[in-house]
């Protein structure tokens, strides 16, 4: 039995450095995008905001705006996988808007996952955006890209975005958006679907 363990924790240790390099640009082999491969990275625990949450504006007591409900309603969801990032955004009077990301990167270091949206999704089909995330008082925030992601074609223009030019992770209810043409909005912050 302690041979097939040692067995089991050899093999274990030898797939994860595997998918442990395949998320990194090793000079000019492609990028796999095999959802096998991306399946072992979600189960090696690699993006750290992975889950279902609802979301609300800024911090709970953040008493919202013109065009922002309070911090204590719910205005929409998130699902976040390895490979997708699903945004559904409330909207009692136009119907909700949907955002399908399917994930290119994920920068743990910088705190942002880059995703170029889908098809399916209610605008910005086939360009790439970031979402940034930081956490505060022990709640995960979320800022999405809203620095002209019609104009982002590419992963590369995607990440050459000044993330701190658009979003302030330290003032959670107007950091986000900031120079963007848009109001500054607050971070989307995240609660577990229970």
């Amino acid at each position: 039995m302690r041979k097939f363990t040692k067995l089991a924790a050899i093999t274990f240790a030898v797939c994860s450095l595997f998918v442990f390099a395949n998320c990194f640009d090793l000079g000019e082999t492609k990028k796999s995008d095999n959802e096998n491969v991306l399946a072992l990275v979600a189960v090696a625990g690699l993006n750290p905001i992975a889950g279902n949450y609802n979301y609300y504006n800024g911090t709970t007591d953040y008493a919202g705006g013109t065009y922002t409900a309070p911090g204590n309603e719910i205005v929409g969801t998130y699902n976040i996988s390895l490979s997708l990032i699903a945004q559904t955004m409330f909207d009692a009077t136009y119907g909700n808007s949907y955002l399908y990301g399917d994930i290119q990167e994920i920068d743990t270091n910088k705190k942002v996952i880059y995703v170029r949206f889908r098809g399916d999704s209610s605008f910005s089909q086939g360009n790439y955006s970031w979402y940034r995330w930081t956490v505060k008082d022990g709640k995960t925030y979320v800022c999405p890209d809203l620095s002209g992601v019609s104009s982002q074609t590419t992963l590369a223009s995607a990440k050459a975005d000044d993330l701190d030019y658009y979003s302030d992770p330290s003032d959670i209810n107007a950091g986000c958006g900031l120079n963007s043409g848009f109001d500054p909005a607050p971070w989307s912050r995240l609660e577990s679907q229970n």
